[in-house]
């Protein structure tokens, strides 16, 4: 509490800025200070994940989890005289021996569980992270840059809170309710925070970060009166002011925990739910409003203009969830509907036009808005086919139906005569079928063309549905394409799939053409690995074209290849499928279907066209290219070729 402790010294000192002009110099000052005091840490045994400097704490947790430690770990302390300079000493060498994150805690939580007072030296060793960060920067620093120090203090107090005995249960007001957050019983310790945060608040331009100074606040469960202030009237004008700024410099996250830690209700009003708004934040503005109702119906009716004139879907999804838990149907009977039909909007233009019309339901209103937002984009086909499905009237002018059909079979690449849905193009779904199309299309063939669709839910519940199942499974050949319904021959002939499809892609003598193709046969392999889970012999296609992209820059070739082009010679992300079957064979991919959703059955015609064209193009590819470019080409598959094994 009276600032004794530092690194490498014990003489008091007040905490001093540095004259360092730019970031580099303020680095190496940094680092020349740490050598000085911590001799044995130096720059070639510190791992990039742990330095000293700039390194964001989530980042370095996540790189030092891969480091294994080399020796035993030195945990033992003297609980009389263990001090904040030996703990972070220790804390320091051990991030640089590249210790795990929960090794870390562990360490921490034991070293807790014996000294004295656990809360008097973890605040101790935060008043020494805070005067050091102050000693080595003369600007502020930005909130996600936390060195090594900041992740010892995050440690640290979260240590603190597993550590029995030293944190009590209190009630507190929060608004209109009341909860119960932890409190750090030590009255010194408090104090001492409370004069470290007092601090923070109060510098101008300092270098705390302000998330750090809410989990100080947080853990030890600070009130005004432990803040350091002439009077608790002063401390919530000084929290209301350093709040007031976070806002201002858009720390809106900061700025709302400490709204809602102090029950700052002058910060209750449709200005800061506003706010909120205009950066995204609607999560925090939900928590908010939850815990003020009175501010709802003002902000449903911020959200609702925004969402509507703005176009702002996060907006009207707001005012969605806060009619709902509100409910406040009757009052905006409308918001609903709005909503949704962003949503549709949405999706529509992401080409998810089956997940589109399956979010409208049964709803006639938003069956329309489908359909019409169809023929909008001139989608005339789907919007036919919907309204057809919907039992609704959709007049639409044969003439230029037809018109736009043969335009849209004009610019994209199309299945040949002797495939189509009714002739080649085969769905697989019991053994019989499974043997069939073994037979009649891939025996004896050298190379096949193979592509997945997955059955994640696609939309506004993506995020929270299961990604990793495999709808469908395409197999393409020359003669035909079979689309295999993945997830019922599992379940219903897995030894049949196994004698077959598994037999082909264990085969050496079979070349398997394959885009971006890891994934795919990653979650083939989970969904049936006595199948897929040793693939060999497999040409990726994608990486093959990165790779002849690659060499026609270094060889500067001029030979007229299909990927030797300016077009191709001046891109750097990787190529699409669609874009690679155009340079090779004339046109691009319809790739309207790609978001649709695969798991529902029965597919309709144009999710087994697409699926069936992903297949096919890359035997039609590979073909094309051994007929023009044969020597160079059958190079560039033997440099790319790979056997997979999954376990």
């Amino acid at each position: 509490a009276d600032k004794t402790w530092r690194f490498g010294s014990e003489a008091p000192r007040e905490p001093t800025r540095s004259s360092c002009a730019n970031d580099d110099l303020l680095t190496h000052t940094f680092r020349a200070l740490m050598q000085a005091h911590f001799p044995s840490i130096t720059s070639e045994h510190r791992p990039t994940a742990v330095r000293i400097g700039r390194t964001k704490h989530k980042a370095a947790r996540r790189q030092s989890s891969r480091f294994v430690p080399t020796m035993a770990l030195d945990s033992t302390i003297d609980p009389i005289s263990f001090a904040p300079d030996e703990a972070l000493t220790k804390l320091s060498n051990l991030m640089t021996q590249g210790v795990k994150y929960p090794q870390l805690r562990a360490v921490v939580v034991s070293w807790l569980a014996e000294v004295r007072e656990p809360s008097t030296l973890v605040a101790a060793c935060i008043d020494v992270i805070f005067t050091t960060l102050r000693d080595q920067y003369e600007i502020g620093r930005e909130e996600d840059d936390d060195g090594e120090l900041l992740i010892c203090m995050y440690l640290l107090l979260e240590c603190l809170g597993r550590t029995p005995g030293t944190r009590e249960g209190r009630e507190r007001r929060r608004f209109t309710s009341t909860v119960t957050r932890g409190v750090v019983l030590c009255d010194r310790s408090r104090a001492h925070v409370g004069k470290l945060v007092h601090s923070a608040m109060t510098t101008t331009n300092d270098v705390i970060p302000s998330r750090a100074i809410v989990r100080l606040i947080e853990t030890f469960g600070l009130e005004f009166e432990d803040l350091n202030f002439t009077s608790c009237a002063a401390a919530a004008e000084g929290v209301s002011g350093f709040v007031r700024q976070l806002l201002e410099d858009g720390k809106q996250s900061s700025a709302m925990a400490l709204i809602f830690h102090f029950n700052l209700e002058e910060f209750a009003t449709n200005e800061t739910l506003q706010g909120l708004a205009q950066c995204n934040e609607f999560s925090l503005a939900l928590e908010f409003v939850q815990l003020e109702p009175t501010l709802a119906k003002n902000w449903i009716e911020f959200c609702v203009h925004q969402g509507v004139h703005e176009h702002h879907h996060a907006a009207l999804r707001q005012a969605h969830k806060v009619v709902t838990i509100f409910e406040m149907e009757a009052e905006f009977p409308d918001v609903r509907t709005q909503y949704y039909k962003s949503t549709i909007a949405r999706m529509i233009a992401k080409g998810q036009f089956e997940v589109a019309l399956k979010r409208a339901g049964a709803e006639i209103n938003l069956q329309e808005f489908v359909v019409e937002s169809l023929a909008a984009i001139e989608q005339f086909e789907y919007a036919l086919e919907f309204a057809n499905r919907c039992g609704l009237e959709f007049d639409c002018d044969p003439v230029e139906l037809e018109k736009l059909v043969a335009r849209r079979r004009a610019t994209f690449f199309q299945l040949p005569e002797h495939l189509s849905l009714d002739a080649n193009v085969v769905f697989v779904d019991d053994a019989k079928s499974l043997h069939y199309i073994s037979e009649r299309y891939f025996a004896n063939k050298k190379d096949i063309g193979i592509d997945t669709e997955w059955g994640a839910a696609v939309g506004e519940d993506a995020d929270k549905e299961d990604t990793s199942q495999v709808a469908t499974l395409q197999l393409a050949s020359e003669d035909g394409v079979a689309i295999l319904d993945l997830p019922v021959l599992v379940q219903s002939c897995p030894e049949a799939l196994e004698a077959t499809i598994g037999r082909m892609f264990q085969d050496d003598k079979v070349l398997k053409l394959g885009f971006a193709v890891q994934e795919d046969l990653r979650r083939l392999a989970k969904c049936h690995p006595a199948s897929f889970g040793n693939v060999r012999n497999v040409a990726d296609l994608q990486s093959l074209w990165k790779l002849a992209v690659s060499k026609a820059r270094m060889t500067k070739e001029t030979r007229d290849f299909p990927w030797a082009t300016d077009e191709e010679l001046s891109r750097y992300q990787p190529v699409g499928l669609s874009t690679m079957v155009a340079a090779v064979l004339g046109k691009p991919l319809d790739k309207t279907m790609r978001m649709s959703d695969w798991s529902k059955r029965p597919l309709t015609a144009q999710q087994r066209v697409y699926a069936a064209l992903d297949a096919w193009t890359l035997v039609e590819a590979h073909r094309s290219l051994l007929a023009s470019h044969a020597d160079r080409y059958i190079a560039l598959v033997d440099q790319v070729n790979k056997s997979y094994e999954f376990k």
